[in-house]
């Protein structure tokens, strides 16, 4: 068996943030957040200017920022606004890392 097999997104090892919050550039997916329209999108972590090392803002990958923009759920709040049709990632600010997940093989 020498083939190299095929891995899921969803098989990716993930890290809880640790003390010192996430580092910038990191891939994250999102949980236990509220509002409910941003539970388990995924996107890049941005330095949050002013903000806390426990902050920061997250660049949305093309596919979160679809599933935003589809999502009925952005309708119900006045925390998240929907993305424009023109934009590819969305940016969303000053998002606490204790509602992330990283992923482990990235640096």
């Amino acid at each position: 068996m020498s083939g190299a097999s095929n891995v899921t997104v969803g098989e990716i090892p993930t890290t809880a943030p640790t003390a010192q919050g996430v580092n910038f550039g990191r891939r994250v997916r999102l949980i236990g957040i509220s509002p409910a329209c941003l539970k388990n999108l995924t996107g890049t972590t941005l330095p949050s200017i002013g903000h806390s090392t426990s902050h920061r803002d997250v660049l949305l990958d093309e596919s979160s920022t679809e599933a935003l923009r589809r999502d009925d759920r952005v309708d119900r709040t006045r925390r998240v606004t929907r993305p424009a049709p023109d934009v590819k990632r969305h940016l969303l600010r000053n998002i606490p890392t204790a509602y992330m997940l990283t992923a482990d093989n990235d640096s």
